[in-house]
């Protein structure tokens, strides 16, 4: 990701990514996991692996949940339907985790199972991504999230490590930084807990037990100052 916002060409996104020997990518459960055992907020959610399964999440999350197919060989989920938004019945995440499930199969990808997710509220999608570089060693980058982060990129780069107050310093840096004390009447957003999301994040990069070597998390939900801010997505790559 560090890599695509430096250049302007436009950007080939396959199922399968091309890992080298060296790496191989966790699929989404596994990757919220590893972050939030680092301090990061993630979305409350369930990986489940059967039908069955997937309609007890709806009933223990109340709708409505968002679905999502889970599998280590597919990185970009809604190029293949594999992102079902706003269900609220148990027919309707029974007949998501089928279609899920074949249009992975279809790819020829490993069926890791289906994600149900508690629906994400807030008012800026963000995002965190970070790789180990070959001469700088590990990099953060932070800014403006969401599915135009490529095209229209407005980052900071920051090496770890580096403290909540860094990463304020360096969001006041990004051209959307007007928005971040609240415009036309709207409350500030909370600054403080993306800062320390991505504080986490740098932490993890630090820690070469937990071996990662890339990472993506776009978009962070961001809510208005005391809300909070929560992952809803991640890929991460880590050291084979």
């Amino acid at each position: 990701l560090i890599a695509n916002v430096q250049k302007s060409a436009p950007v080939h996104t396959p199922a399968k990514r091309a890992q080298t020997k060296a790496e191989r990518m966790l699929n989404e459960a596994d990757s919220l996991t590893l972050l939030q055992r680092y301090g990061v907020p993630v979305i409350a959610h369930q990986l489940c692996r059967t039908v069955d399964e997937t309609a007890r999440a709806l009933t223990a999350f109340g709708a409505p949940v968002a679905l999502k197919g889970c599998s280590a060989d597919i990185v970009h989920k809604t190029e293949f339907g594999l992102v079902q938004l706003n269900l609220r019945t148990a027919e309707e995440v029974r007949a998501s985790f089928d279609r899920m499930r074949a249009a992975i199969e279809q790819q020829q990808a490993r069926f890791d199972g289906v994600i149900v997710a508690q629906m994400a509220s807030g008012r800026r999608e963000l995002m965190i991504g970070a790789r180990v570089d070959p001469v700088f060693g590990p990099v953060v980058v932070l800014g403006d999230g969401g599915k135009y982060v490529e095209a229209l990129p407005d980052v900071q780069l920051l090496l770890p490590p580096f403290t909540m107050e860094d990463v304020r310093r360096a969001l006041a840096r990004l051209r959307i930084a007007p928005l971040f004390d609240g415009v036309r009447g709207e409350a500030p957003l909370d600054v403080d807990a993306f800062s320390s999301a991505a504080e986490a994040v740098g932490r993890l990069m630090l820690d070469a037990s937990a071996g990662v070597t890339n990472l993506d998390l776009n978009p962070m939900i961001v809510g208005s100052r005391g809300e909070g801010c929560r992952a809803v997505d991640a890929v991460v790559y880590v050291s084979r």
